[in-house]
């Protein structure tokens, strides 16, 4: 009978504990945030992607009341530092900017990452996406985009193409495009866009696939010839600069770089939806879009529903562009 009593007493107590614990995570997840935010950028400090998130961190930390506090841990195409918010405790206060490569196309190229992108990644809020652009040299013989696709076409593999290096987004959209328009271009691959533009302007390259922020400069002096920009709409600030959609007949053609706030997969619905409620109204205010713009990125306010979709429709995309161009890890 003691026995009994006893086990009684136990299963009641780890109730009301059970209850307890239930209570108190509640209560924390209804105070939420309390404290400093830590957001991971994967990538240098400086670049166009830090810049944004330093953006972003500034803007979220004045609507949650709370300082946003950006550390860069560069490393891995920007994996090691999502997988340091990935196996972070899921509690809302360790998150990162995740990009298309840490996001899926590490992923979709078979490479051993800290994370399963599929099973422990959560995406909050959409931060917004900026095109790549072709471009050539002002006295290049190709005027638009048209006529290097007529080039390939005639023959194949004889037309050159430069890029940030293999899997970069530059080398994809390329690789995009001569897949959609049933082409095939030779892809000099480079370490980095300062020794490919040296020799886009030598002409020992044809044309060269580059971030826009890195090259608006010398688009806007005329230094460069722009021949089409990989996103859908052109940009308010270059309004002459067509898209790829456009000078090359592709109406469907798009391949943006993107960035995505990520947490843990388990992090807590509650906080979940705070986080994407704020990054979405946060997103559609136009004096963010005016400071995202400034950096080549357009935003706008996605649901969690729709961040799920697109992503789906993003990973589908790049897995056949990896398939049809034959690209695998070295």
């Amino acid at each position: 009978m003691q026995s009994s009593g006893y086990g009684r007493w136990a299963v009641g107590m780890l109730a009301a504990l059970g209850l307890h614990m239930m209570a108190a995570s509640a209560h924390a997840q209804a105070r939420y945030p309390d404290r400093t935010i830590q957001m991971i950028v994967p990538y240098a400090a400086g670049g166009t992607t830090d810049l944004a998130g330093r953006i972003v961190a500034k803007e979220l930390g004045e609507r949650l009341g709370q300082s946003v506090v950006v550390e860069n841990r560069v490393g891995a195409s920007g994996s090691l530092g999502v997988g340091q918010a990935l196996r972070s405790p899921p509690d809302g206060y360790s998150m990162a900017v995740s990009g298309v490569s840490p996001t899926m196309l590490q992923h979709l190229l078979g490479r051993n990452l800290p994370y399963d992108p599929l099973k422990d990644l959560k995406a909050v809020g959409y931060l917004g996406s900026s095109g790549m652009v072709f471009i050539t040299r002002k006295d290049s013989n190709f005027k638009t985009l048209r006529q290097v696709i007529d080039a390939a076409k005639a023959k194949s593999g004889a037309i050159t193409f430069g890029s940030a290096g293999v899997t970069s987004p530059g080398h994809l959209a390329a690789e995009y495009l001569s897949s959609m328009a049933s082409i095939k271009m030779t892809h000099v691959p480079y370490a980095g866009d300062s020794a490919l533009m040296v020799d886009l302007m030598s002409g020992r390259l044809d044309i060269a696939s580059v971030g826009i922020a890195s090259v608006f400069p010398m688009l806007e002096n005329g230094d460069v010839l722009g021949l089409g920009l990989t996103s859908r709409e052109r940009l308010p600030t270059l309004p002459n600069l067509p898209t790829v959609a456009e000078a090359a007949g592709l109406p469907t053609y798009e391949a943006d770089i993107w960035n995505l706030l990520v947490l843990p997969a388990s992090t807590p619905a509650e906080i979940v939806n705070k986080l994407n409620t704020t990054v979405s109204q946060m997103m559609s205010e136009k004096k963010v879009q005016a400071s995202l713009l400034s950096l080549g990125f357009t935003g706008r306010p996605m649901s969690l529903t729709e961040i799920e979709s697109f992503i789906t429709v993003e990973r589908d995309k790049w897995g056949r562009v990896l398939r049809e161009a034959n690209i695998r890890i070295d």
